[in-house]
């Protein structure tokens, strides 16, 4: 059983999101068999440039439960199931933390189809999910909100494990901790970067410089400073 998820957030600090928006199908690896799709009410402010891209603003979320209502039915809906999402390194990690303000350890195996994709449809030039879906013929409406990020998640999952007749490749790609993706805010930015040699900056969401560098292909350096495990990828 699966329980493909897709969530919204407030942005903002690492760690210190509030979830705004959650959908999950629970798919039986044929077809859907149950639904959850809710607005929530993160108790903190939405950051401005996560209202103009997902269209969700305070005031929409003023009467939307608050996560510890809605936590009883998202354990529901992932019980016993491997939780699916497109960057499942985010989702999984959003749900913990949500989880964790409560007192309530939220452990599932998880699934990212982004690490899926790699492997069973190679050679794409992006795998944002927005770019992949199309380049699929895979419909997609209501971007970056739940419901519709996560139906297009859905019908990529069942290509994906159509695909793979001996179901071995999605069997190997389950695991406890997600493989380190990048999350999607950064994703964007990334594929906005030249591959070309050059300097870049980082900086902090306060703005602050934190980091110079220089590489001979830029966006293959940020994409291993936002994958990697070592002490400076971390920090």
């Amino acid at each position: 059983m699966y329980a493909i998820v897709d969530i919204e957030t407030t942005g903002g600090k690492f760690n210190e999101e509030g979830i705004t928006e959650i959908a999950i199908y629970r798919h039986d690896g044929y077809q859907i068999v149950d639904q959850f799709i809710s607005l929530v009410n993160p108790e903190r402010p939405i950051q401005a440039f996560v209202v103009s891209l997902t269209g969700i603003n305070n005031s929409m979320l003023r009467q939307a439960p608050k996560f510890y209502e809605v936590a009883k039915r998202i354990v529901e809906m992932t019980q016993d199931a491997v939780l699916v999402a497109h960057n499942a390194q985010f989702d999984y990690r959003v749900l913990r933390t949500e989880f964790d303000r409560l007192g309530y350890d939220f452990e599932r195996k998880t699934l990212c189809t982004v690490e899926l994709s790699k492997k069973l449809l190679p050679g794409h030039a992006s795998y944002s999910l927005g770019k992949l879906v199309r380049a699929l013929g895979i419909p997609i409406s209501d971007r970056h909100r739940a419901q519709g990020d996560a139906l297009a998640t859905v019908k990529l999952f069942q290509m994906l494990i159509d695909r793979d007749i001996e179901k071995s490749i999605v069997q190997s790609s389950i695991r406890i901790d997600p493989k380190k993706q990048i999350e999607p805010k950064l994703l964007a930015l990334i594929e906005q970067a030249p591959s070309e040699i050059g300097v870049y900056y980082l900086r902090n969401q306060e703005g602050k410089l934190i980091y110079i560098g220089k590489s001979k292909n830029i966006k293959k350096r940020l994409t291993q400073h936002f994958t990697g495990q070592d002490r400076k990828s971390k920090k």
